[in-house]
């Protein structure tokens, strides 16, 4: 690079162009909270009306099931087949081509689908899950019934909002759908001498014509139609048939057509008002700000239309979540610089500490370039990987600088001292960035939702310690030979040697001079026996591992609680509300609780990661909002879940909070599979009872639910055959009292109705009768053609019976699995997995079934295991790094202690503060290893300098100990103070990095300083 150094002015000017692109690309780049992370996630949705959990599944899920297991680039297959829907969820294979196995899935559905029955719906195949909403508002109203008139103008909300550039979708939640319903009634029918069926032929006579094509009129072709009925009230009109007395029957004089709210899914209240939620979801890559300005505007704009008796309130945003996030971190940010220029102050010049001070912002700058190339954006993980990069990067500048520096005073010109002063440190400057880059490039290769997670950090870091490198080899010594020429000039060469670098300058030199004579002077003389001293110091501190406390991710600083709730099956969405009502009231008792919000049926909006799985009129959820000055949302937790576990016996209560990373499943997951379901739910019993009656069981759920009380009927099979009636129209006739049957749809011309037809439909909470139903007998039907047929009642053809059934059948993989989740506290945990694995011992006797343990545990097990190897991976490739550079196997060695040092030093540093280890202490621990080796490399790359031009081996260690020592101070201090300003900031997420990366910092810069060169001398002894 000496010729950039040369031709400053040509380097200067690229340099700025290419800080121009990057302060360019810095407003450019999208911001959000949390990195981006998407599930290769496929979900398959059949709905197949009125069937039992055992029809779904050998009708619907099996079929599926056994087609899709051949579909290459399926990772893992789970479903479950309910009362009238199949859900499949398969996960897709990272390595896999996403779109080519979408593909293959979508034809696998459709050869399937095509041969089921008329009755089973078209299935559902929704191809991404995405995390995070951007905005989600509360429409609110007095009167529920004023809400559930906005379903037209909340449609045209959707079709505006989603016209937004950036926006992905809506979500409506609170407003039930609305359809059009045909009731007939069964007296009159009779009297009309009309049945079922032939009203059924008639409408499909009416709706369901075929295409009258075309016709050629002279030359012209013209297209031929038939007018049909285009209003609901026309429908009123269609003709079903004729009387006795052949009269015309028409569907008005049987029945009624009429349009009618859905049964809702959803009753939402938020602060006792009853409301309806608008979210907007975001399109992947999106800058958040931006776009919650257009959407916010444009619900402004919207809102202005509604009914005076409507008011509207931005419920959550992911923006004012950005906005504090970048408010805090911007100011971490700020601290850091201030930290560091006043670090660099206290060891070099001013002048000197103006260039360091001024690589700062220009290798960030710089490092701004690769980032939307490589899919990362300006979030809470990427602005910490800033950070750490802040005390990083300033390191060669400091390194280049120094040795510059000493070069003048060993009278070198301005030009030859900035070639000489770069060229003698450029080989260990390349050699400990490409250590920093080889340490931080396999993170990339995290798979899942953690490497997702984590992918800005190390991808931050790398661009701008490249980015840095080149800054100290070109900006440095220009600046440095610049600066030379103009003092030169002014006050003479000679005067330099005179000169005080930095505010501590001669504390520092004097220290050095201290260490390098007393200190190193110790140390030459008992190598080995310093060596041994120290490793078993360090050793010993790794024994502190089993007494600290372990946090995979902890949860967030947020004021958000979630509380899922599920009740018996059986129960109503209105039984379901009132009871989740009476829950928020006795929670707002609490004067740590601002508000709380109830979402009877299927829950939030998946705001927070927090969506319930199998959720129906049993079930819901309520939102708590924590006043963080009265008490964290751990503490409400921790307090509220068993009083509420005490006081509300009959629900399955869960109460989280927001956690800082990834969403991860239960503590602890036991997969029990097997032929049989009903063996399989005496097997899952039995463990859950046993794992129950320990204490620290915490919460204990199974994905199977409870049995769903069931009326059965049992057919007369002499009678049915005496009168000639067949199950199906039996069945028919009982469905179209209950539920009604599905007919398809019916399009007006502005809105495309689903329409269902229902004969004697039963009123809100009437129990269904036997005796109300009735079919014509067959047995007279040669008789004279008007005499009426013989009505038979139901209840000579059925006896009835109460019994249950199974609310739903799980699959993992096409078999037939059971999964019982435990809730442990963070303590309980260790524990509660030892006695689980004594527990499902006792069930090894069940040959066709198989047990095993799994959940979060496994997941982070897992991630270890990754994160290990990966380690390996980056120590391999740091050592082949320096063993490059020092055409030595044994030197790198030397080096590579020092991360097992600084390692030890991380753990003594967790262990002191009690943050604990999890996920972010691990990153920080796998940084370490890139940071600490660029000290060892410096200070064994001098020794090796002077054991080259002469020296004895004594006296070139002393001498790089005092040459040394400072740059390898200004470094080390210059990394911890960047971090400072997070491991104070009470962030929970990154405190544990923080924390890990100045405890090993600080322990292995002493250790580095005193136990390398004793390392060095007694090897270098021994191979003498």
């Amino acid at each position: 690079m000496g010729w950039m150094i040369k031709k400053p002015k040509i380097t200067i000017t690229f340099l700025m162009l290419l800080l121009i692109v990057g302060l360019i690309t810095y407003f450019q780049l999208p911001k959000r909270e949390i990195p981006e992370f998407t599930f290769d996630i496929s979900t398959i949705t059949t709905v197949y009306p009125g069937a039992t959990p055992e029809s779904v599944e050998r009708n619907v899920t099996v079929p599926l099931e056994e087609q899709l297991s051949s579909v290459e680039g399926i990772k893992e297959m789970t479903s479950v087949s309910a009362a009238g829907i199949s859900t499949i969820v398969l996960q897709l294979d990272e390595q896999a081509n996403k779109e080519a196995t979408i593909s293959k899935i979508r034809q696998s559905v459709s050869d399937v689908s095509s041969q089921f029955s008329s009755e089973i719906q078209v299935p559902n195949i929704r191809e991404d899950i995405q995390m995070g909403a951007l905005n989600s508002y509360h429409l609110l109203a007095n009167d529920r019934n004023d809400l559930y008139e906005l379903g037209k103008i909340l449609s045209n909300w959707q079709k505006e909002i989603e016209s937004i550039n950036g926006v992905r979708g809506t979500i409506i939640k609170g407003v039930p759908d609305h359809e059009l319903v045909i009731a007939l009634n069964s007296e009159e029918m009779a009297q009309k001498g009309t049945f079922f069926p032939k009203v059924m032929e008639a409408l499909n006579a009416e709706f369901k014509t075929v295409p009258l094509g075309k016709e050629q009129v002279d030359e012209n072709i013209q297209q031929l139609q038939l007018q049909t009925y285009q209003s609901t009230v026309d429908i009123e009109n269609v003709f079903v048939g004729l009387t006795r007395l052949n009269e015309p029957v028409y569907l008005r004089d049987i029945g009624t057509v009429s349009v009618r709210q859905k049964q809702p899914i959803d009753i939402i209240t938020y602060e006792g008002t009853p409301a309806l939620s608008f979210t907007v979801l975001p399109e992947q890559g999106v800058d958040i700000p931006s776009v919650h300005k257009a959407v916010d505007d444009k619900i402004y704009e919207l809102k202005q239309n509604l009914p005076s008796s409507i008011s509207v309130d931005l419920f959550y945003t992911q923006n004012t979540i950005v906005e504090q996030i970048f408010k805090d971190l911007t100011f971490s940010f700020i601290l850091s610089i201030f930290a560091v220029i006043f670090i660099t102050v206290l060891g070099l010049k001013a002048s000197s500490a103006f260039i360091v001070a001024l690589a700062i912002p220009t290798s960030v700058v710089l490092g701004l370039i690769p980032l939307p190339y490589i899919g990362v954006d300006l979030n809470q993980i990427s602005i910490v990987g800033f950070i750490i990069a802040l005390g990083i990067l300033v390191d060669d500048a400091i390194v280049v600088n120094d040795n510059i520096e000493r070069r003048y005073q060993l009278g070198d010109d301005p030009l030859t001292g900035a070639l000489n002063g770069t060229k003698e440190v450029r080989k260990s400057i390349i050699t400990s960035t490409l250590a920093v880059v080889f340490t931080f490039f396999p993170l990339l290769f995290l798979s899942g939702g953690n490497g997702d997670f984590i992918k800005a950090l190390p991808t931050v870091l790398i661009t701008t310690i490249v980015a840095s490198t080149v800054v100290s080899l070109t900006v440095v010594p220009i600046y440095m030979s610049w600066r030379k020429n103009k003092y030169d000039s002014r006050n003479g060469c000679e005067k330099i040697k005179d000169q005080k670098i930095g505010l501590l300058g001669n504390y520092i030199d004097a220290f050095s001079n201290w260490y390098g004579s007393k200190v190193l002077g110790k140390v030459v003389k008992s190598p080995r026996k310093i060596s041994i001293i120290g490793l078993i110091i360090c050793t010993a501190v790794y024994g502190l591992i089993p007494f600290m406390p372990f946090v995979f991710f902890p949860s967030a600083d947020r004021e958000e609680v979630t509380v899922d709730v599920t009740l018996p099956v059986g129960v109503t969405l209105d039984q379901t509300n009132e009871y989740l009502f009476e829950m928020a009231d006795y929670i707002q008792k609490d004067n740590a609780v601002e508000e709380v919000s109830v979402y009877a049926g299927a829950g939030l909006p998946g705001l927070f990661g927090q969506m319930m799985a199998g959720s129906g009129n049993h079930t819901g959820q309520l939102l708590i909002r924590v006043d963080r000055e009265k008490s964290s949302a751990d503490e409400l937790i921790s307090t509220m879940t068993p009083k509420l576990q005490r006081d509300f016996t009959i629900a399955q209560i869960k109460m989280t909070t927001i956690e800082t990373g990834p969403p991860t499943g239960a503590p602890i997951a036991i997969k029990i599979s097997g032929p049989e379901i009903i063996k399989l739910i005496d097997i899952s019993e039995a463990i859950k009872s046993e794992i129950t009656l320990m204490s620290s069981s915490g919460m204990v759920v199974d994905d199977i639910g409870a049995p769903w009380p069931t009326t059965v009927f049992e057919p007369k099979r002499e009678k049915l055959a005496e009168h000639g009636i067949t199950l199906k129209e039996i069945s028919e006739q009982i469905r179209l009292k209950t539920e009604g049957l599905p007919i398809g749809s019916f399009d007006d011309g502005l809105t495309n109705w689903d329409t269902r037809i229902v004969v004697d439909e039963l009123k809100k909470g009437e129990e269904l009768a036997l005796d109300t139903l009735l079919l014509p007998s067959k047995r007279n039907r040669n008789e004279a053609y008007f005499s009426p047929p013989e009505l038979i009642s139901f209840d000579e053809l059925l006896s009835e019976k109460e019994t249950s059934q199974i609310q739903k059948i799980p699959h993992y993989e096409g078999e037939r699995t059971i999964t019982i989740r435990a809730y442990p506290g963070e303590a309980d945990k260790a524990q509660l997995e030892a006695k689980i694995n004594d527990i499902i011992g006792q069930f090894s006797d069940f040959k066709e079934y198989s047990i095993v343990v799994g959940g979060e545990t496994e997941a982070q097990t897992e991630f270890f295991i990754e994160i290990t190897k990966l380690f390996f991976i980056v120590i391999f490739l740091i050592y082949i790094v320096m063993a490059i550079q020092f055409y030595s196997l044994v030197t790198p060695l030397l080096v590579m202690s020092t991360v097992y040092l600084a390692i030890s030093g991380a753990v003594l540093g967790l262990f002191l503060t009690q943050v604990g280890i999890g996920f972010m202490a691990v990153m920080g621990i796998v940084s370490l290893a890139g940071i600490v080796v660029r000290n060892s490399i410096v200070l064994i790359e001098f020794i090796e300098q002077r054991l080259r031009e002469g020296y004895e081996l004594y006296e070139a260690v002393q001498e790089a100990g005092k040459v040394r020592l400072r740059p390898i101070l200004l470094t080390a201090f210059t990394a911890i103070a960047a971090l400072i300003p997070i491991s104070f900031s009470g962030d929970v997420l990154f405190q544990p990095l923080a924390i890990s990366i100045i405890s090993g910092l600080l322990f292995s810069t002493v250790f580095t300083v005193i136990l390398v060169p004793a390392f060095y001398i007694a090897l270098h002894q021994k191979n003498r």
